[in-house]
Order: structure tokens, then sequence, then C-alpha cells
């Protein structure tokens, strides 16, 4: 049977009213609702107030620029400065030692430099000329390395040197050292400066007999101090020893050009100056070679009474092993 309403049991109907009272019942919280154009203008609003301020602080409080402060600040500072040197010193001259505290506290003059104690220490001072030492084997010669012009090339010619261990032409002298090449080997051929790169072993330099018959001592020894200080910074490991060049017999300083042993020994003055200089050794193989009338003798030289006879080439070898520092 079907049911019958009971009084006061009929449903009202949905008004638009009662519709929208029923959905804010059923929301749980307050909705918010923005536009995206109102948050670019509150943005921009901002920075416009931002920008507003630090006009502001710049203009009415410059002592707030962090990038003007360092330089206001030197300002002031040199200007306090400047005003104290124009102080007249007011202090009387009582003759008595000054009290001032700023000069009391000054830092002691011998107190020692830690970063010069943290150096490495210098090398010891070489003992120039070279004095005499007990004598070599002949095999101290397989180990060195020999530098020169015709001299030091006819050694190794005569089998007295090593052909490896002459680095030497009758063509090379200090007017041409840094061009002209050197016979290296069977094949090969190398600048002096190249093929003792790096080198460590000991280092023996002639140089000068071909260039004096054309320039002064003066300008000779210039051109050998640009070439000792190439080597060295070439070869800064090894250790050097100049060779004096040797004298020359009468007859070359007869010649056309005259190659005179006053000029000889002039230049090998400045060699020494320039082995002390350097802190580099000096073998005086001039001395060795003269005769009691300060020049070579004849049967010690070839025809030009310039260039060493094998037997002169030994003498010279002979005093180059009795000369070698004990490190």
């Amino acid at each position: 049977m079907p049911t019958k309403n009971r009084p006061g049991s009929k449903r009202k109907p949905m008004t638009r009213s009662r519709r929208r009272s029923k959905q804010k019942k059923q929301r749980r919280g307050p909705v918010m609702r923005f536009r995206f154009g109102q948050l670019i203008l509150i943005w921009i609003f901002s920075l416009i107030l931002c920008f507003a301020a630090y006009l502001y602080n710049r203009n009415f409080h410059p002592e707030k620029d962090v990038f003007l402060k360092s330089n206001d600040t030197e300002t002031v500072d040199s200007a306090v400065d400047s005003e104290v040197e124009s102080l007249p010193d007011e202090t009387p001259d009582t003759g008595e030692p000054s009290a001032d505290p700023a000069a009391s506290a000054e830092t002691p003059t011998d107190v020692p430099n830690e970063e010069a104690a943290e150096e490495t220490p210098a090398a010891p001072t070489k003992i120039n000329p070279v004095p005499e030492s007990a004598p070599q084997p002949p095999d101290y010669l397989t180990r060195c390395a020999f530098l020169g012009e015709t001299n030091i090339y006819n050694l190794g010619q005569e089998g007295m040197l090593q052909t490896f261990n002459v680095y030497a032409s009758e063509n090379l002298s200090l007017n041409n050292y840094t061009k002209e090449y050197v016979q290296l080997g069977e094949d090969t051929t190398i600048r002096i400066l190249s093929a003792i790169n790096s080198a460590n072993c000991p280092t023996y330099l002639m140089f000068g007999t071909e260039t004096l018959a054309k320039n002064p001592p003066d300008q000779s020894a210039d051109q050998f101090d640009s070439l000792l200080t190439s080597v060295i910074a070439t070869a800064p490991e090894a250790t050097i020893f100049v060779l004096s060049i040797p004298p020359v017999t009468e007859d070359a300083e007869k010649a056309d050009p005259p190659l005179l042993n006053s000029d000889i020994d002039s230049y090998n003055s400045k060699l020494l100056d320039l082995c002390n200089k350097y802190n580099v050794y000096y073998v005086d193989v001039n001395t060795a070679l003269k005769n009691n009338e300060g020049k070579l003798d004849r049967l010690l030289a070839l025809e030009d009474g310039i260039h060493l006879t094998p037997e002169a080439g030994r003498m010279l070898l002979d005093y180059v092993l009795t000369h070698v520092p004990v490190e």
C-alpha cells in the first residue's frame, strides 16, 4: 500500500537562494581570488619603493654606501696625514731620549726575516782560479762536455777527447755560436746550446781565441758574458768550468792582423771576473802553457802560432785533470 505523506513532510521546492546557501555550507574555508594583473602591479610597486629608498639613502646618507665608503675613508685619512705633517714639532729639544711610545714600539732591525730563512741557501763561493788538486783518472774526461773553438775541436780530432764529449768546430766563435752548427756523431749537427740542454755534467768552455784578432778584449768579454749566461740558463744543474785561452807565439803577435798576448791576458782577467760574478769555476790553463817570456813556445804551436799542437793539447788536459775541486 502506498504510504501516505505525513502532515508536514512535504518537500519544499529548490530555489536559487536555497541552492546558494547549501553550497556555502559545503565550503570548509574562505576562498581568496587574485588576478595575475594585480600580482604584477604589486611587484612593480614594490620595486619602485625599493629603488626610491636606495636613491634616498645614496643622496642623503652617502656614508652608508659600501662602494663609496673606502674612497671617502682614504680621502679623510690622507687629509688627516697632511694636517699632521703640517703641524710643527712643539716638543722642546731637551737632549733627552724621546718618550714617544710609538718610537719605543718600533720593530727592531735585527729581527730575523722568516721568509728569508725559508729560502734556499746560496751555493758556496767558488775559489778561483781553481787550485791544484789530486789528479783525476783519465775517464773523468769522458764524463765531461767540452765546448769551444778550434783548439777544443782539435782535441777531439786527435783522439784526446771522445767525439761525443766535444761540442766544437773550426768555424765556431763568440760571433756565431747561436747560429753555427757543430757535429754530433757522424750524421747529426746541432747548435751548442741545444746540445747541452738540461745537462748536469761538468761542462768546460774555452772561447775567445778566434775573436780577439778582430774584437778588443772588452767586446770579446761582453760576448762571452752572453754565452756564459745562456749556458747557465740552459744547463742550471751543470758544474761549469771556464778555461782561460792559451797564449800565442811571438810570430802570431807580429802577424797581420796581430794577436797580442797582452790582449789575451786582459781578456782572461775579465773572464776571471765573470766567473766570480756568476760563481762558476775558472781554470787558468794559460799560465801552464806560457814560457819564461810569457808567450807560447813555437814547439807547442801549429804554423799559425795560435793553435795548439797535440803535445800542447795533452798538457792542457793534464792541467784540467789536476785542477778539479772537491765538492
